[in-house]
């Protein structure tokens, strides 16, 4: 038996498992409409291999998968597809390499948001070179287009609508159409912080389920750093000072942290229904309520921001 490096002992691996993976790369290139989401998790099945049979075995696992979803892809004519689930494979490497080496869920989620934009950037840049479009600018105008689409069907009388309900949908859509250009920058962040923190979850989930030993610990003690909390006082000061472009950078700073807090008061949470020892059914019940209302996304923010100051998790650590 030989150690991967995490303490998890090296097993056998049967072929099978290499068919797996491949048909979890394939599945996004078979079916984009179906499981087109499925990119987003794609780190998942980098991260597992790598860890369990260590660094060698579990590459060769990768790459072999990687080329039977690729021989799929071709077959099926859904190249470009598979290409851009390949931009999620740096990032499980990186979430790997750093819970190698011993780093914090914060820093490893820090490189991996760093990777996985950076990977994106040069995916989209290199596309958009090939077929000769800006993928920036195409994506303002497929939005905007879907805007104005959606605006003409609501007011055709197909519809049927009312005369009332027709103009607050025209000033909605009119809003929205001057918003989203203004937004989209710190919309795209935001979509790159969600992706790893979700790959991060469930690589530490799944791992610590299947071996007895997670990554970066139980989730309920993952921790922002303290010096981060200036993150959310800065982008809050440069909205309300700022004008123009610098506003706009404030409110993606703003959301970006917002995000980064979310994650902390949903960590908070969990210990303090693990302390006061709520039952698994009423956890779900209040999981779905915070997580799916927009007042519980910003409360469960406000109580990771709280946490820096009142280190509520210290009495739920210590009876641990």
């Amino acid at each position: 038996m030989v150690d991967s490096g995490f303490g998890w002992k090296k097993i056998s691996v049967p072929p099978i498992q290499i068919l797996l993976l491949g048909t979890l790369f394939f599945l996004p290139a078979a079916s984009p409409s179906f499981f087109g989401w499925l990119i987003g998790l794609l780190a998942v099945p980098v991260f597992y291999p790598l860890a369990v049979n260590g660094s060698n075995a579990g590459m060769k696992q990768v790459l072999l998968s990687l080329c039977l979803a690729g021989l799929g892809a071709l077959l099926v004519q859904q190249v470009e597809m598979f290409l851009f689930s390949l931009t999620l494979i740096p990032l499980g490497f990186t979430l790997f390499k750093s819970a190698h080496a011993g780093e914090s869920a914060a820093r490893s989620g820090i490189k991996g948001f760093a990777v996985l934009g950076l990977t994106w950037i040069l995916f989209w840049g290199i596309y958009g070179a090939i077929v000769g479009i800006n993928s920036y600018s195409h994506l303002l105008k497929v939005l905007d287009l879907g805007l104005q689409q959606t605006l003409e069907l609501s007011s055709s009388k197909e519809a049927g609508l009312s005369p009332e309900m027709v103009l607050g949908l025209t000033e909605a859509t009119t809003a929205m159409r001057e918003t989203i250009p203004r937004l989209l920058p710190g919309l795209l962040l935001a979509m790159v912080t969600i992706t790893v923190w979700m790959n991060m979850v469930l690589v530490n989930g799944l791992t610590g389920r299947l071996t007895g030993v997670a990554p970066w610990g139980r989730y309920a003690a993952w921790k922002l750093p303290d010096q981060l909390v200036w993150m959310p006082i800065v982008a809050i000061a440069v909205v309300l000072l700022g004008k123009g472009l610098l506003q706009d950078m404030g409110t993606w700073l703003l959301m970006i942290a917002g995000l980064f807090y979310f994650f902390q008061g949903l960590a908070v949470f969990i210990a303090l229904l693990e302390r006061w020892q709520v039952p698994p059914f009423v956890r779900m019940i209040l999981y779905f309520v915070f997580i799916l209302q927009s007042y519980g996304l910003i409360v469960l923010a406000l109580l990771g921001l709280l946490d820096v100051w009142f280190n509520l998790r210290t009495q739920s650590k210590t009876n641990a």
